[in-house]
């Protein structure tokens, strides 16, 4: 293509005058070393075990003061399966027990009652310590044996969702012996084969949980964070550089050997591999960090180390859907924000095209941050309102797609042939602006320092 002559010189010189900069290897390099070391420190510190001076040092009134309580109501036909008041104290008051439940054992205090669920519920609403756990018996439609244990929260409870959980899954690990026990030797591995006890837990409220907030409140908030500060650190950098020749004397000379298709397209592909590429270095040093904190804490305490950070991601995994947060669901999230980032910046060439005096270089940045904001917060309030609808539209707009696509993606939500799609779409918009912007360029050539009007313009999109 003639057209396009010229077009990897300028992307290659581009690139090296941009990274030939001081400011941008220094952002690089500092921004990925502090995020290496903070990753680190957040995985070693939230995963380390207490010191076993400390739990010595703690008297047995102050453990069971500072106990929370796990009211267990069995709807079953199951004989008693939680160990007695008596067990659970003697096994708090051993430190150096070697039961592998005698932390939960420390921070729980299991309680069996009986009653109706409702009313047993209504006793703990105004306890901010005390959760209730129901185990059911149900069928498969097989006919064999289903036992669940399901945990309610009250409103205003201090105890987290994934402390109740792991106190959950230890009731239905005693559901599973009782159940064993029942059986008898030779059938209980029949019955343990067949039945597929499974934990659920609820609130009082699903709506405010907070897997729902994470989803639906704070992965677009993050999503449309990055993308605005990648645009804004690099977008005034292409109008600067796609205007930087039009308002020298040297456009006529620059015009016989490359053409301003080239020329934009060039310097547009480059500053965006850039911008890319310092993101994802970023992106690397955070994972290189959780990975090193995970390596140093397992050396430090082995088996006692425990990574909440792989905790939390499994959970969202498991509780959001089979694709989410898988490799090829990561991948291609990662690919949609960078087209993502690639419209934004081809936007803002758009912007530098229609520049013709150096010194409003800067005004032509409101090209591409205004619309930035404007499709960020209908997107995010899209989101917010639970607007499925609009969302589902939002979703295929070039502009909002890279808002929400990849979280979607990410978490389920879109398929990976719908990512594709959006990735073609995004790509054919981008082009267009730039070819656009390029035609802006060339006809406003004789124009420059001049004061552009409408009329000459629209003259010049038309070729006249």
């Amino acid at each position: 293509m003639s057209n396009m002559k010229g077009a990897k010189s300028v992307f290659h010189f581009t690139t090296s005058q941009y990274w030939s900069r001081n400011g941008f290897k220094k952002t690089t390099i500092l921004i990925a070393i502090l995020l290496l070391l903070g990753a680190m420190a957040l995985t070693f510190f939230t995963g380390r075990p207490k010191s076993k001076k400390t739990e010595e040092k703690t008297s047995l009134e102050e453990i069971q003061k500072n106990q929370k309580t796990i009211l267990v109501l069995n709807t079953t036909d199951l004989p008693e399966f939680v160990p007695d008041e008596a067990e659970q104290t003697a096994i708090v008051a051993d430190t150096e027990s070697e039961d592998e439940n005698a932390s939960l054992y420390r921070d729980w205090k299991f309680v069996v009652t009986t009653g109706e669920e409702k009313a047993e519920f209504e006793k703990i609403s105004e306890k901010s310590d005390t959760v209730l756990a129901i185990v059911e018996k149900d069928t498969d439609k097989d006919g064999n044996d289903l036992f669940r244990t399901r945990v309610l929260i009250p409103n205003g409870s201090s105890v987290r969702k994934g402390e109740a959980m792991e106190a959950g899954e230890f009731i239905s690990d005693c559901v599973q012996n009782a159940v064993y026990e029942k059986a008898g030797i030779d059938d209980a591995m029949i019955q343990f084969i067949m039945m597929e006890p499974t934990f659920r837990s609820a609130t009082t409220d699903d709506d405010v949980s907070l897997l729902n907030m994470l989803i639906r409140n704070i992965l677009p908030a993050i999503l449309g964070l990055f993308l605005y500060m990648l645009i804004l650190l690099h977008g005034q950098t292409i109008c600067k550089e796609v205007s930087i020749e039009k308002t020298s004397k040297l456009m006529e000379t620059m015009l016989v050997h490359v053409d301003p298709n080239a020329l934009i397209l060039g310097k547009t592909i480059s500053i965006t591999v850039l911008a890319l590429g310092q993101f994802l270095c970023w992106v690397a040093s955070a994972v290189a960090g959780l990975i090193l904190g995970n390596v140093i804490g397992k050396n430090m305490y082995g088996d006692r180390f425990v990574n909440r950070i792989r905790m939390v991601i499994d959970f969202l995994r498991d509780n959001i859907g089979a694709s989410a947060l898988s490799p090829a669901a990561i991948v291609m999230s990662i690919i949609v924000f960078c087209f993502g980032v690639f419209i934004y910046f081809a936007l803002a060439a758009l912007g530098g095209s229609f520049v013709s005096k150096p010194e409003e270089t800067s005004s032509a940045s409101s090209t591409f941050v205004f619309p930035l904001i404007v499709f960020w917060l209908i997107t995010y309030f899209a989101s917010l309102t639970e607007a499925d609808n609009l969302l589902r539209v939002l979703r295929f707009i070039p502009f909002t797609a890279p808002f929400c696509v990849p979280v979607d993606v990410l978490t389920g939500n879109m398929n990976l042939v719908g990512g594709a799609i959006v990735c073609v779409e995004v790509t054919l918009v981008a082009l267009l602006l730039i070819f656009l912007a390029a035609r802006i360029y060339r006809g406003l050539v004789l124009h420059t320092g001049q004061k552009l009007t409408l009329k000459t313009i629209w003259a010049t999109i038309c070729g006249r």
